[in-house]
């Protein structure tokens, strides 16, 4: 007789999936679905607010939560930013 050997399956790890966002090339108007655009196209680079959530193509998004969180600018440059380690002469914001 011959052995057998019993296969096991290999546990696999899924990774997480990038959410899909589509971007009309007519109006440059952004959302999850294809529905509501008139010309979609996918969009390859997702960014996720953590402020507001929402999914957007614009590495530069700014919300009005985000905005409410900012209490130092840089005396030099004018930059914004919740953290006072992140400008190098910050200055509270009154």
């Amino acid at each position: 007789m011959a052995k057998t050997t019993k296969k096991t399956k290999k546990s696999t790890t899924t990774k997480a999936k990038k959410p899909v966002v589509y971007t009309c090339s007519t109006c440059g108007k952004v959302t999850n679905t294809r529905s509501h655009l008139c010309s979609p196209k996918k969009t390859e680079d997702v960014y996720i607010c953590r402020h507001c959530g929402i999914s957007t193509s614009d590495p530069r998004h700014v919300c009005a939560p985000m905005v409410a969180e900012m209490k130092y600018t840089c005396k030099s440059c004018g930059r914004v930013t919740p953290f006072r380690g992140a400008v190098c002469q910050p200055k509270l914001i009154k």
